[in-house]
């Protein structure tokens, strides 16, 4: 078993996942489902085991492409829940297609993650593929324990908030995306990118 490949695979793996968990745990507290964690489990199994299967045509895929047009997707579904927040905040009942959007959006954040993920984890395999493959087992195990404590700690914050973090997260997905295939940026300006959308909703959403 080679360690680094390991590590490595879990890595990528891990990163990718969690965010795709992050997105179904905060939809689970918004519309309380639990289908938001079955459209993600479905979102990143679509991607991810046929890279396990037939990895070496996983690069054929117009991955640019596919990354600008599930980012429409985010920002659509973004200001739809930023909309929504606001509608929230003045006690107008919610739409009940909102909730069939969401679970689409929770399937397409999660396909691209796992995608994201599936290509590195390919790449991987050519030197330890064993090792690899554990690696994800080891990424899967650590999302799901992850994702228990993220639904504890979400559960506790008011819908209105939620459905604003949710707005600000997805629009911060799409815009990295966009940047990945543009200007070839990574993912470290997730977080700074971040807190400046939540900043911008929370301002927004008082007018």
């Amino acid at each position: 078993m080679d360690i680094v490949i390991l590590l490595a695979a879990m890595g990528i793996s891990l990163l990718e996942m969690t965010e795709a968990s992050a997105i179904a745990v905060i939809f689970y507290g918004i519309y309380h489902t639990s289908k938001s964690y079955l459209y993600a489990i479905a979102g990143v199994a679509t991607s991810l085991i046929p890279a396990l299967i037939a990895g070496k045509f996983l690069s054929t895929l117009p991955i640019d492409y596919i990354a600008l047009g599930a980012s429409v997707i985010l920002f659509y579904f973004s200001q739809k829940l930023f909309r929504s927040a606001r509608r929230s905040i003045k006690g107008i009942k919610r739409k009940k297609e909102e909730k069939e959007e969401g679970l689409v959006t929770v399937y397409a954040v999660s396909a691209i993650e796992g995608l994201e993920a599936s290509l590195v984890v390919v790449g991987l395999m050519a030197f330890g593929y064993f090792s690899a493959l554990i690696g994800v087992g080891v990424a899967v195990i650590l999302v799901i324990v992850l994702t228990y404590i993220m639904k504890d700690q979400v559960m506790k914050i008011r819908v209105p908030q939620l459905k604003l973090g949710m707005s600000a997260l997805l629009a911060t997905i799409a815009t990295i995306w966009i940047l990945e295939v543009f200007l070839n940026l990574n993912e470290i300006i997730a977080v700074p990118l971040f807190v400046v959308y939540f900043l911008a909703v929370q301002a927004l959403v008082k007018i």
